[in-house]
């Protein structure tokens, strides 16, 4: 049964070359926090929403505490990706055909002048 997850969107930035960390907290529809420490998260980002080419992909590491989400990526991550604008969203699984998107919205990968 879905808990009916109160999708929010969310844009931010990212440094290219340095590691990075983000945490959401999940919200119902009332606002109120949503406890996700069961199931699983998944969370990605992508330059188009069709897009085959791994080398514009990130999978993020995610981690769950009470209804805080952090997605997480190493400096080596953000540093193999190209500058520019990237789309993203974080989704819980919190049985075998239940999946809500927790948040959404769009990453701007600014580019790093040293290396």
């Amino acid at each position: 049964m879905a808990l009916s997850i109160k999708k929010q969107g969310i844009n931010f930035n990212i440094d290219q070359g340095c590691s990075f960390s983000k945490t959401f907290t999940a919200k119902n529809a009332n606002n109120a926090n949503v406890t996700v420490t069961v199931g699983s998260m998944s969370a990605k980002m992508t330059k188009s929403y069709d897009t085959a080419n791994t080398s514009l992909k990130l999978s993020f590491t995610t981690s769950t505490e009470g209804s805080n989400v952090s997605i997480t990526a190493t400096a080596t991550q953000t540093g193999t990706l190209a500058a520019g604008r990237y789309y993203y969203d974080v989704e819980w699984t919190h049985d075998t055909t239940e999946i809500e998107r927790i948040v959404e919205g769009i990453i701007t990968l600014s580019p790093q002048a040293t290396s």
